[in-house]
């Protein structure tokens, strides 16, 4: 979200200050990744759901050190 967020502030400010040689291909660029970062976030989470993605699935599990059994040999 924050790269997308990024892209169309830079892809804007072409638009707004590229010219007209630059103002078809920006305005271009600018729906599109609107559009495909709108899909995706609609998209991805739609089909998480679907397949059983829980917020249990997403979390990280913790991972056991090994020797965190053992006492510490420095004080």
């Amino acid at each position: 979200m924050i790269t997308s967020g990024t892209t169309l502030v830079v892809i804007l400010m072409l638009y707004l200050f590229g010219g007209p040689v630059l103002e078809g291909f920006s305005l271009t660029m600018l729906i599109g990744v609107s559009i495909g970062t709108a899909s995706s976030i609609y998209v991805a989470s739609a089909l998480a759901l679907k397949l059983g993605m829980k917020r249990e699935h997403m979390l990280q599990q913790k991972v056991e050190k090994e020797g965190a059994d053992q006492p510490s040999i420095l004080p």
